[in-house]
C-alpha cells in the first residue's frame, strides 16, 4: 500500500514541510499522540520487518555489552557480527547480515541489551518529523506503525489527495 501511494506521499511530504499551518512542535506532538495510539493495535512481534530490513549501527559500549551476553570478547563479536559503518563516529559498527542474526520467531533473544538504533526505531518519538519525512517514506514499506501514523497524520492534517482542506 505504500508504495501504491507514493505520489501521494511524496505531495504530503511537500506540504507538511511547506504548506501547513502547524508548527514543527505541533507536528510533533501530533505524532507522538498518534503513535501511542497506533502502537497499542500493532503486535511487532507479528511483523518483525524492522529486524528483517534494516542493518542497525552501534556503538562501542553497545558492542561490548551484546558480545558480554553472548559470552564473547569484543573482537570476536566483531569479526562474527558487525562490519565497519562508513563515517559514523558515534556509531562505527553495522550488523552484517539481513535478517539480524539475534532474532528468532519474530523476537529478539537480546531485547535487554539490543542497540539503541533498534530501540528507538521507527523513530516517531524525536523531535523534528517534518525535518524527517524523506526517511518515514522509506519506513512506511517497512514498518506498518509508521504507515499507520503517516495515514492518520494525513487526516490530522486536513491533507487529502495533495490538496488540503
Amino acid at each position: 500500500m505504500a508504495e501504491a501511494g507514493a505520489a501521494g506521499n511524496y505531495k504530503f511530504r511537500d506540504f507538511l514541510k511547506h504548506r501547513t499551518r502547524l508548527a514543527s512542535e505541533e507536528v510533533d506532538r501530533l505524532v507522538i499522540e498518534i503513535t501511542e495510539r497506533v502502537w497499542k493495535k500493532i503486535d511487532c512481534t507479528a511483523c518483525a520487518n524492522c529486524c528483517r530490513e534494516v542493518s542497525p549501527t552501534l556503538s562501542e559500549s553497545e558492542v561490548e555489552r551484546l558480545a558480554a551476553r553472548l559470552g564473547m570478547s569484543s573482537p570476536e563479536f566483531a569479526a562474527q557480527y558487525l562490519t565497519r559503518a562508513d563515517g559514523a563516529a558515534d556509531n562505527p559498527w553495522m550488523m552484517r547480515e539481513r535478517p539480524c542474526p539475534f532474532l528468532k520467531d519474530n523476537r529478539c533473544t537480546v531485547y535487554e541489551q539490543r542497540p539503541a538504533n533498534c530501540r528507538d526505531y521507527p523513530y516517531l518519538h524525536k523531535p523534528d518529523f517534518t525535518a524527517r519525512t524523506l526517511s518515514m517514506i522509506g519506513r512506511l514499506s517497512e514498518c506498518p506503525i509508521v504507515f499507520e501514523v503517516w495515514e492518520e497524520l494525513k487526516r490530522a492534517t486536513g491533507f487529502r489527495r495533495g490538496r488540503p482542506d
